[in-house]
């Protein structure tokens, strides 16, 4: 079943949906051959499609605009990661309903990947990756098809196919959000990705929502209202990747310190934060996640104040969603959540 929306007009374009009704499509019929709608607003197989990552291996995603024939209407992409429960199909319709709110469906592709897992049953030619090692940009696993992939390299295939202007000539900006565990992925892909580099003329932003942790890019965490390094008797790999910049991974360890730092520094994060994200459900709690602070708020404005401290010239917002705990719909369609995802 394709899920159609309609919504009542409110007076800010990024204003709250006051009135947001789902109403239930037909799926195309077998008379049509089950034909692509466009844009593809289903959770089911009719909006999926697989992505050569390299020559021979693929990954699934979920896209409301086929990443193969694209589409000469398109102005924006959204990539939308999933947290750790790879719910691939509920951030997608996260993502459509975001742009339906604001009036952009048409114009808005909006990409959902898949990182599998072997639980996940992924076919012989599709990547997966540990639990753990998909958040984190790890290599896929070894127990996979060859030859191993990032996952944050099968993000920037995704950002290769987006800015083909063979396939979309009209698209010049980006959106790479992700909540929860999806936000991780957000702040160090944003950290660690040369996509801007390589495609200057794309304006490309990173709405950071309600992760468990963040990438620090220097070895000083805050304690007592300060920031110092702290003693690594009690916890020695507090500063190793995913955490800081020690030990990092094959995707990661690609570039230098320097570039990482600069690249952060430069890039245009948005740490969207729920006021009211203070339980310890699903939180990191290892040394490491805990000298980041002690739940997901707090760590998400020290963060901030730790680029405001170091790296003054730095382009990280901290926008908070009033009352909204770890909660990625209410993040996402609310007024701020809106903002920060298609506004300036």
């Amino acid at each position: 079943m394709i899920w159609c929306h309609s919504k009542k007009q409110t007076r800010s374009r990024f204003s709250f949906v006051l009135t947001f009704f789902l109403v239930a499509c037909s799926s195309p019929s077998e008379s049509e051959d089950n034909a692509r709608p466009v844009p593809c607003l289903s959770t089911t197989s009719i909006c999926t499609e697989r992505i050569a990552i390299g020559s021979s291996v693929y990954l699934p995603v979920f896209s409301t605009h086929s990443l193969s024939e694209g589409n000469t209407e398109v102005t924006r992409g959204l990539i939308i990661v999933h947290g750790a429960n790879r719910n691939a199909d509920d951030y997608f319709r996260r993502g459509f309903q975001a742009a339906a709110a604001v009036g952009d469906q048409k114009s808005t592709v909006v990409v959902a990947p898949h990182f599998q897992t072997s639980s996940d049953n992924p076919a012989s030619d599709e990547l997966f990756w540990s639990s753990s090692g998909w958040k984190r940009g790890h290599l896929s696993s070894t127990e996979g098809p060859r030859p191993r992939r990032s996952s944050y390299s099968a993000i920037d295939q995704i950002v290769d196919l987006l800015s083909d202007l063979a396939r979309f000539p009209a698209l010049t900006e980006i959106t790479m959000t992700g909540h929860s565990a999806g936000g991780q992925v957000a702040h160090r892909y944003a950290a660690t990705s040369r996509a801007e580099e390589i495609f200057r003329s794309m304006t490309m932003r990173y709405v950071v929502a309600n992760p468990s942790t963040y990438l620090y890019i220097r070895q000083e965490r805050e304690s007592a209202g300060t920031f110092s390094v702290p003693d690594g008797s009690s916890c020695s790999d507090y500063d190793d990747w995913h955490y800081g910049l020690a030990e990092r991974n094959t995707y990661a360890g690609s570039m230098v310190v320097d570039t990482i730092r600069a690249q952060l520094v430069r890039r245009d994060v948005r740490i969207l934060i729920g006021d009211a994200d203070s339980l310890s459900a699903s939180l990191d709690v290892s040394c490491g996640a805990n000298l980041q602070g002690p739940y997901r708020f707090t760590r998400g404005r020290r963060l901030v104040r730790f680029m405001d401290q170091f790296f003054p010239q730095h382009r990280h917002r901290e926008i908070i969603v009033p009352g909204i705990g770890h909660s990625s719909s209410s993040m996402y369609l609310s007024a701020v959540g809106l903002d920060a995802l298609f506004g300036t």
